[in-house]
């Protein structure tokens, strides 16, 4: 059997700039959790009408983030309880390029994603006073009982489309930890799908032909319930899906 980065050679390159043109006004996305046993083979689906990311020569590209929350998990909570207006903190390094920018996260009342970040120039994950000022003339909330929760880290396949309409980020080796504790999904793959609403897409036929279907999935509240004793009633669905998916053996 092919290696994922054999497949991914097949692949015309495309470069950061030219995946930042990729304008979506009116997105949807979509999220399918599948077995990594199924990913080599619906790379080899995608290669005619993909471009993938290329840096540095490199087409698996690795990711570290830090999420904030309060000692009483806020963001956690309004996240489970689906309430509009939510809202994530956090700082993402990208290990390729070394840099670093804070991200605060928002889904509205009509479950508009709205992404707000800066580039950071300290290059660390601490919460300062910059950062917590920064989230606070967005969300008009204090953030000063906000602390690091959890880190997330994971390898990324960025993928578009030929007629740059749509874009793909395909996550695996999920690991997730905190200051004691860690727990790692090496079986895990997450494909997120952005699209605009009013286009099809070939993606979602060849994941349905594969029986991967669609699935609301957040790294940061499945990482949070993995290693926290927090309220899990509205994920143990998730749970058992994962379970089911991480012990798949076609």
């Amino acid at each position: 059997m092919e290696t994922l980065n054999q497949i991914l050679d097949t692949f015309d390159p495309v470069s950061l700039d030219d995946m930042g043109a990729v304008k979506l006004m009116n997105r949807m996305d979509s999220k399918f959790p599948f077995s990594i046993n199924k990913l080599p083979e619906i790379l080899t689906e995608l290669q005619k009408d993909h471009f993938v990311l290329e840096i540095s020569e490199k087409r698996i590209l690795p990711y570290k983030t830090l999420y904030y929350d309060s000692d009483d998990f806020t963001c956690y909570y309004t996240h489970q309880f689906g309430r509009g207006n939510r809202f994530k903190l956090r700082t993402r390094q990208y290990v390729e390029t070394d840099k670093y920018f804070f991200e605060v996260k928002q889904k509205n009342n009509h479950k508009k994603t709205i992404k707000t970040r800066i580039k950071l120039e300290d290059k660390n994950f601490q919460l300062c006073q910059k950062r917590i000022d920064f989230a606070k003339s967005i969300l008009k909330k204090d953030m000063s009982e906000f602390n690091d929760k959890l880190w997330v880290e994971f390898e990324r396949i960025s993928l578009v489309n030929k007629s740059f309409t749509e874009r793909l980020t395909i996550d695996s080796g999920l690991k997730f930890r905190n200051h004691e504790n860690e727990i790692e999904y090496p079986k895990l793959v997450i494909l997120e799908l952005k699209q605009d609403k009013t286009s099809k897409s070939k993606v979602r036929k060849i994941l349905s032909d594969k029986l991967v279907y669609r699935s609301s999935l957040s790294k940061y509240c499945f990482g949070i319930a993995s290693l926290y004793p927090v309220k899990t009633n509205n994920i143990n669905e998730k749970f058992r899906l994962i379970n089911k998916l991480c012990n798949e053996n076609i």
